[in-house]
C-alpha cells in the first residue's frame, strides 16, 4: 500500500481559519479541507506548506509550528497528515480549488470535511479551547 506524507495547513487570516473545498474529479470532490499537499523529497512540513499555498491559494503565510500529525488509512494509500500553524496576511485566491473560505472555527462543524480534516478538526477544536494555538 502506497504511503504519503501530506502537509495541511491550519492558517490564520485574524481570527478566522482558512477552508478549501476540493475540485469536481479529484478523490474527495466536494469535501472540505484544511490546505496543503504533498511534502516532496528534502522538505519541511512548514516548506512544504509555504510552496503548496502559493500555488493553490496564490498568498505568501509565515509557518510557525507543527501542531501534531495523524495517519489516515483510506482504501487505496495511508496518508502521513502534518498539521502546522500558519499565519496569513492577505485574503487567500482561488486558484486550484472548487471554493476558497474564510471562516470563524465555530463555523467549521458546519462543513463537510474529509475524513483525515474531521479527526484532525476534533484535535484542533480541544487546542483552541484551550488557547493551545
Amino acid at each position: 500500500m502506497q504511503e504519503i506524507d501530506v502537509v495541511a495547513g491550519v492558517i490564520f487570516f485574524g481570527e478566522k481559519i482558512i477552508l478549501a473545498q476540493r475540485k469536481k474529479g479529484d478523490p474527495l470532490e466536494d469535501k472540505w479541507e484544511f490546505p496543503g499537499g504533498k511534502i516532496e523529497k528534502g522538505e519541511t512540513p512548514q516548506q512544504a506548506l509555504k510552496r503548496e499555498i502559493k500555488e493553490e491559494l496564490g498568498i505568501e503565510i509565515h509557518p510557525e509550528k507543527e501542531m501534531f500529525k495523524i495517519t489516515h488509512r483510506y482504501p487505496d494509500k495511508t496518508v502521513h497528515l502534518y498539521f502546522v500553524k500558519a499565519q496569513a496576511f492577505e485574503e487567500p485566491k482561488n486558484l486550484d480549488c472548487q471554493d476558497v473560505k474564510l471562516l470563524y472555527p465555530t463555523e467549521i462543524d458546519d462543513y463537510d470535511l474529509a475524513p483525515a480534516d474531521k479527526k484532525a478538526w476534533h484535535k484542533l477544536k480541544k487546542l483552541l479551547g484551550g488557547c493551545g494555538l
